[in-house]
C-alpha cells in the first residue's frame, strides 16, 4: 500500500463521519431532506471506496455500512426531536387537507396540510403519517403541535417526542461515528499483515 493511499484512508475516516453528520443536520429541514440523503449516500460510497483503497476486500465496506446508515438516517430525526423538545412552542393548528400516496408495495401513506389557528405563518405546514396524519377524516380537526420558532424543523406532536429516546439515541449516534472512523484505521493496520501472507 502506498503512503498516499494510507493517508487518503485516514482522511476518509475523519471526513466521512463528519460530512454525514453535517448532511444529516441539513436533512433535519424537510426542504433539504432528499438532497441530504442523495449527497450523503454519495459521500458514504466515496468515503468507503477511499477507506478500502487499494484493498478489494468487502468486509470493510460491510463493517462500515451499519454505522454509516445510522448516521445518514439518524442524525436528522434526532436533531428535529431535540429542537422541538428544547425550544418547541405549543401551537394550535387546524388540518386543512389530507393527501394520500401509494408506496412501492401499494401501501397508502397520508400527509396533512396545517394552518395555525392564530393566522400566523407556519413553516413546513404539514404532518405525515408517522406524525399523526391518518387520512381525510382528520380534515377540520384541531391539533396541538410543537413548532420550532426559528422555522428550521417541521412541527411535531408533543406526545410523539420522547426525551428518553433521545437520551439513548444520541450516544448511539456517537458510537456509530466512532465505528465509522475506526474501521478504516484498523483496516490500514491489518493491510501489511494481509499482504505478507
Amino acid at each position: 500500500m502506498s503512503p498516499r493511499a494510507g493517508r487518503l484512508g485516514v482522511i476518509s475516516a475523519v471526513v466521512t463521519p463528519l460530512a454525514l453528520i453535517g448532511l444529516g443536520a441539513l436533512g433535519s429541514n424537510s426542504d433539504y431532506t432528499v438532497v441530504s440523503l442523495i449527497t450523503g449516500t454519495l459521500v458514504f460510497c466515496f468515503g468507503s471506496a477511499l477507506a478500502i483503497l487499494p484493498r478489494t476486500s468487502t468486509w470493510l465496506v460491510l463493517l462500515m455500512v451499519p454505522p454509516g446508515m445510522a448516521l445518514l438516517l439518524g442524525v436528522g430525526p434526532a436533531i428535529q426531536s431535540e429542537v422541538l423538545v428544547l425550544s418547541g412552542v405549543h401551537t394550535s393548528v387546524v388540518v386543512t387537507a389530507a393527501h394520500s400516496s401509494k408506496g412501492k408495495n401499494d401501501r397508502v401513506s397520508w400527509t396533512c396540510d396545517l394552518r395555525r389557528t392564530d393566522g400566523l405563518p407556519l413553516p413546513h405546514a404539514f404532518l405525515d403519517q408517522t406524525s399523526g396524519c391518518y387520512g381525510r377524516s382528520d380534515v377540520g380537526r384541531t391539533l396541538d403541535v410543537l413548532v420550532d420558532p426559528a422555522g428550521w424543523v417541521p412541527p411535531g406532536k408533543p406526545e410523539d417526542l420522547d426525551r428518553e429516546g433521545l437520551k439513548q439515541g444520541i450516544p448511539l449516534l456517537a458510537v456509530a461515528t466512532a465505528l465509522l472512523a475506526v474501521v478504516p484505521v484498523l483496516a490500514r493496520r491489518t493491510r501489511p499483515r494481509a499482504a505478507g501472507r
